[in-house]
């Protein structure tokens, strides 16, 4: 019993594995970089433009920009730190087009803001 047991799970192993390599295993998770070697490159991608629009294309301010804040966070991944600088960027320089406050009416006397 226990012999016809460890057969079938044998047998079923082998199969499993054999129609796996015919076909072709959709999902190869053994590819996927995994740890802190990993890169979010799509991330990287996406917060790297936002912080060179915000620094108005200027590439050398910001690998200084990521620089010290690398050396502040030594843990984080690029796409983190990137977005670190951004909202560093774009909170001492709140008069950019589109992200700086709306000023009240002058009708409206408001108490705190």
């Amino acid at each position: 019993m226990i012999l016809t047991t460890l057969l079938l799970v044998v047998v079923l192993t082998a199969a499993a594995l054999l129609l796996r390599s015919v076909l072709g295993g959709k999902h190869d998770y053994q590819r996927i970089p995994r740890g802190p070697g990993r890169r979010d490159s799509a991330q990287d991608v996406y917060w790297e433009a936002r912080v060179l629009a915000a620094l108005n294309g200027n590439r050398a301010a910001l690998e200084r920009h990521v620089l010290g804040k690398q050396r502040q966070k030594p843990g984080l991944k690029r796409w983190e730190l990137l977005r670190l600088v951004y909202l560093d960027v774009t909170r001492h320089n709140p008069s950019r087009h589109g992200e700086r406050r709306p000023a009240p009416r002058a009708s409206v006397f408001r108490t705190h803001f």
